[in-house]
């Protein structure tokens, strides 16, 4: 399993309408729905929420909501660290949505009641979403005893078995190269990749590569490539003190003005303007 970071873990209820938009975090966001109606925007349509279902986003996956007087609900927040290789969500694709239980209902409430530290305030939805502390949890979390950090991994790895259960792999086993040319990017990110580059890593012709990595990932290569480099940037913004031409640097780019073009067609938002809605 992933080494994570529980950044904030709680329960809230809305009090008014509730409209957040333009997310895009680099952490995971889980939600369990008591009761209410919200609806949950997303690139490819709208989804109407139900009460005593499971909902995951993964990090830096863009989406906005509308969340009803009367909304109720938990939140948990998870950082993922710095990876390598080939992480564990571009592995397998995960169901967004998944039928809870009364056990994951009473972790939440268990862990809430062991846990008050991790709350963010929650009397409107822009202090909820727009807390100015997210670098300040991850340090606490690194704080806590030992036996305090495996009891939330614990939460963790039980929340997202739920997921996990419904998950499909990615790449079978003729996908090995593919699979092998990810882990290459996930380690490069700080160098320039071409599909050139690529393809013959892969002793692939160039247009077949582009067709097999279409069908697998959803994007062409050179787009799943600067994604990958726009998303490490979004880490860096958030657990590191790297000025933005050192973070442009950091994920292979010499033009720190091209990298900020780059990063805010991706988010919206140009790099500093997102590190201040992250850590203030």
């Amino acid at each position: 399993m992933e080494d994570f970071i529980v950044l904030t873990l709680g329960h809230a209820q809305t009090h008014h309408l509730w409209q957040c938009e333009d997310i895009s975090s680099p952490f995971l966001r889980l939600f369990y729905v008591k009761s209410g109606r919200a609806v949950i925007h997303l690139p490819d349509g709208d989804v109407e929420v139900t009460p005593d279902h499971l909902y995951l986003f993964s990090a830096y996956e863009p989406h906005a909501y509308e969340c009803e007087p009367g909304f109720d609900f938990y939140y948990l927040f998870i950082f993922q660290r710095k990876q390598e290789q080939l992480g564990f969500f571009d592995r397998y694709e995960f169901p967004r949505e998944v039928k809870a239980n009364q056990a994951a209902r009473l972790l939440f409430e268990n862990y809430c009641h062991l846990y008050p530290q991790l709350h963010l305030p929650s009397r409107t939805a822009e202090a909820f979403l727009n807390h100015q502390a997210y670098r300040e949890y991850a340090q606490a979390f690194m704080k806590m005893q030992p036996y305090e950090r495996m009891q939330l991994h614990g939460l963790v790895e039980i929340l997202l078995s739920y997921f996990v259960k419904h998950a499909r792999e990615r790449f079978q086993s003729h996908d090995d190269r593919l699979a092998l040319l990810l882990d290459y990017v996930q380690q490069h990110l700080g160098q320039p990749i071409s599909v050139d580059e690529l393809a013959d890593r892969a002793c692939l012709t160039k247009s077949y590569l582009i067709r097999r990595f279409r069908e697998a990932m959803g994007v062409t290569p050179i787009q799943y490539v600067l994604t990958k480099k726009v998303q490490r940037a979004q880490t860096l913004l958030l657990e590191s003190q790297l000025n933005v031409s050192q973070i442009a640097a950091e994920v292979g780019f010499s033009d720190p003005a091209y990298f900020i073009r780059l990063f805010k067609r991706h988010i919206g938002f140009t790099p500093q303007e997102y590190r201040q809605c992250l850590i203030g």
